[in-house]
C-alpha cells in the first residue's frame, strides 16, 4: 500500500516531466525556426551570386532589387516573431520554475502536517493505558456495552416485524376490495364519503368481513412501526452513551496536551492550504499561457512568420531565377558549380528543418494532451478527497503502470481515476486496546471528510437500524 502523498507525488512528478519535455521541445522549435531563416538567407545570397555570373547588368539589378527588398521585409518579420517566441518561452520557463518551487514547498508542508498527525497519534497511543485504567471510563464503557446490546436487540426485533409485515401482509394487499376500503379509511375517522358511496362501501365491508380484517391488518402494520420507533429511541441512547465515553477520553487526552498539538496541526494545515492555493493559481496561469503559445510556437500558424516565409519563397521562385537555376545546373563550371551545390544542400536542409519543425510541433501537441489528461486526474484526486493525510492506495504498482501508460500516450486518465476509486483506503494504525476516540482533522482545505483518526467507534445506518463498528 502506498500513501496518498506518494500517489499524488507520482502524479505530480509525471506532470513535471511533461512540462520539462514541452520546454525542451519549445527550444528545439525555436532553434529550428532560427536555422530555417538562416538557410533562407543563405539561399538568397547564393541566388544573388549566380545572378552576377549569369545575368546581364540590367537583369541583375531587377533581380537583386526584388530579392533584397523582399528579404529585408521577410527577415524583419521573422526577427519580430522570434523575439515574441523567445519572450514567451522565457516567461513560460520562469513560470515552470516557480511551479516547481511551489510544489517543493507544498511537499515540505505536507511533511509538517504528517509529523503533526503522527505526534497526535503517538500521544493517543501513550494515553491509552491511562484511559483504560480510568474508573469513569470503565463504568461508562459498561453502560455503552449495555446500551449497544439493547439497541441491537431492538433493531433485530424491528427487522423481524418488518419482514413479517412483508410476508403476512401479501394476502391483504392482494385483495382489491379490502385495499380499496383500507385506503379510503373505512371504519375510521379518516373516512369522508357519504350518500350512495357510503351505502355501497358498507355493503362491501359486510360482504368481505372487512372490520375483523381491518383490525388484524392494523395490528400487523402498527407493531413494526412501534418497534422501529423503540429501536430508534434506544439507538439514540446508545449514541449518547458513546458520546459520553468519548468525552471522558477527550478530557484525559486534553490533560496530556492534545489541544496544543491540534492547534499546531490547524496552523500547519492552514499553511498547506495556502500553498495549494498558490499552486493552483500558478498552474492555471501555466495552462492559459500554454493555450496562448499554441499558435505562436507554430511557425505555420503565426501570421507574421508565415507571411515572411511565403514572401521570401515567392521571391526566390521568380521565372528569371528558375531559368537561372536550370542554366546553372546544365553548365556547372567553376564558381557556379559550387553555388549550385550549395543551393542543392540548402533546399535539402530546408526540407529537413521544416520536417523537424512539424515533428516538434506535433510532439508538443501530444505532450500537451497527455499533460491535460494527468491534470484532469490530479484535479479529480483532490475533488474526491484522496489527498487525505491518512489515506492510501492498495494498488500502488498498478497506479504507476497506468501513469506510465498515459505518458506513453497509450492510456487515458479515466483508467487512472478508476484505479484511485478502487484502491483508496483509510490507513488505520492498529490499536492494542479498545480506545476509539480520535482527534478531528482541521475543516476545509484540500483534504475532505474530517472525522476522527485512530479508529472511531461510531457508525450508524438509518433507516434499517443501529449499526456499529470498531470497539463496540
Amino acid at each position: 500500500m502506498i500513501s496518498s502523498r506518494n500517489a499524488l507525488s507520482s502524479l505530480e512528478q509525471a506532470l513535471r516531466g511533461i512540462r520539462r519535455d514541452e520546454e525542451n521541445l519549445s527550444g528545439v522549435l525555436r532553434n529550428a525556426s532560427e536555422e530555417l531563416a538562416s538557410v533562407r538567407t543563405r539561399q538568397a545570397d547564393a541566388f544573388r551570386a549566380l545572378a552576377r555570373l549569369r545575368l546581364d547588368a540590367l537583369k541583375q539589378g531587377e533581380v537583386f532589387g526584388q530579392i533584397d527588398t523582399v528579404e529585408a521585409r521577410a527577415l524583419e518579420l521573422i526577427r519580430q516573431w522570434q523575439k515574441r517566441v523567445d519572450e514567451a518561452i522565457d516567461e513560460r520557463n520562469a513560470l515552470e520554475m516557480q511551479i516547481e518551487r511551489t510544489e517543493d514547498e507544498r511537499l515540505e508542508k505536507v511533511d509538517d502536517v504528517d509529523a503533526a498527525i503522527q505526534a497526535i497519534e503517538d500521544l493517543q497511543e501513550a494515553t491509552e493505558p491511562e484511559i483504560e485504567a480510568d474508573a469513569s471510563w470503565q463504568a461508562q464503557r459498561k453502560k455503552l456495552a449495555t446500551a449497544t446490546s439493547v439497541a441491537k436487540a431492538a433493531d433485530e426485533k424491528a427487522n423481524n416485524a418488518e419482514a413479517d409485515l412483508d410476508d403476512k401482509g401479501k394476502p391483504y394487499k392482494a385483495d382489491p376490495l379490502f385495499m380499496y376500503l383500507w385506503n379510503a379509511g373505512f371504519g375510521t375517522s379518516k373516512y369522508k364519503s357519504g350518500g350512495l358511496t357510503r351505502f355501497f362501501d358498507a355493503w362491501i365491508a359486510r360482504f368481505i368481513g372487512f372490520e375483523r380484517a381491518r383490525q388484524d391488518y392494523h395490528m400487523l402494520t402498527e407493531i413494526p412501526k412501534r418497534l422501529r420507533q423503540h429501536a430508534d429511541y434506544v439507538a439514540e441512547k446508545a449514541e449518547a452513551e458513546d458520546v459520553a465515553l468519548e468525552e471522558i477520553e477527550r478530557r484525559l487526552l486534553e490533560a496530556r496536551g492534545i489541544t496544543q498539538l491540534e492547534s499546531r496541526l490547524e496552523a500547519l494545515h492552514k499553511a498547506l492550504t495556502d500553498a495549494e492555493a498558490r499552486l493552483d493559481a500558478l498552474r492555471s496561469e501555466f495552462e492559459q499561457r500554454a493555450q496562448d503559445d499554441k499558435i505562436l510556437l507554430d511557425p505555420k500558424q503565426d501570421p507574421s512568420h508565415r507571411d515572411a516565409v511565403e514572401m521570401l519563397a515567392k521571391a526566390l521562385e521568380r521565372e528569371d531565377l528558375d531559368q537561372l537555376w536550370r542554366e546553372a545546373k546544365q553548365t556547372p563550371t567553376g564558381e557556379d558549380e559550387g553555388l549550385v551545390s550549395q543551393l542543392n544542400q540548402d533546399l535539402n536542409r530546408i526540407r529537413d528543418v521544416e520536417r523537424q519543425i512539424t515533428e516538434a510541433r506535433q510532439a508538443i501537441v501530444r505532450l500537451a494532451e497527455r499533460r491535460v489528461e494527468l491534470e484532469r486526474s490530479r484535479d479529480r484526486f483532490y475533488r474526491s478527497g484522496y489527498d487525505n493525510p491518512i489515506g492510501g492506495f492498495s494498488n500502488g504498482d498498478a497506479i504507476g503502470e497506468v501513469i506510465g501508460g498515459i505518458l506513453a500516450g497509450a492510456l487515458e486518465s479515466g483508467k487512472l481515476d478508476d484505479l484511485f476509486d478502487i484502491g483508496y483506503r483509510q490507513r488505520r494504525r492498529p490499536r492494542r486496546g479498545n480506545v476509539g476516540g480520535g482527534f478531528r482533522l482541521p475543516s476545509g482545505g484540500r483534504w475532505t471528510g474530517g472525522g476522527t483518526i485512530g479508529g472511531g467507534r461510531r457508525g450508524r445506518s438509518r433507516p434499517g437500524g443501529f449499526r456499529t463498528t470498531g470497539g463496540f
